[in-house]
């Protein structure tokens, strides 16, 4: 199975670059990485691993309710009777 990705690379300085990838995209990579880990270096699966991180990160849809620590809260129910 081939998994086509594309990616921007930017140099940043001679020691330094940036890489740019979409968030699909660097979820296939991962994917990708990870059902040949065997086979991988270090560096591969630490980049699969980092893509994993940046994808959950960018796919967190988490807000905090407004008050939520506040003297006048909404309590959670409690499970005791």
């Amino acid at each position: 199975m081939e998994t086509e990705v594309v990616m921007k690379i930017e140099k940043i300085d001679p020691d330094h670059f940036r890489l740019s990838i979409g968030v699909n995209e660097g979820k296939k990579l991962a994917s990708a990485i990870n059902g040949r880990a065997s086979a991988m270096r270090n560096a591969a699966l630490a980049l699969s691993s980092a893509l994993g991180e940046a994808h959950a990160l960018a796919n967190n849809e988490f807000r905090q309710p407004p008050h939520a620590f506040d003297e006048k809260a909404p309590r959670q129910p409690s499970i005791e009777n």
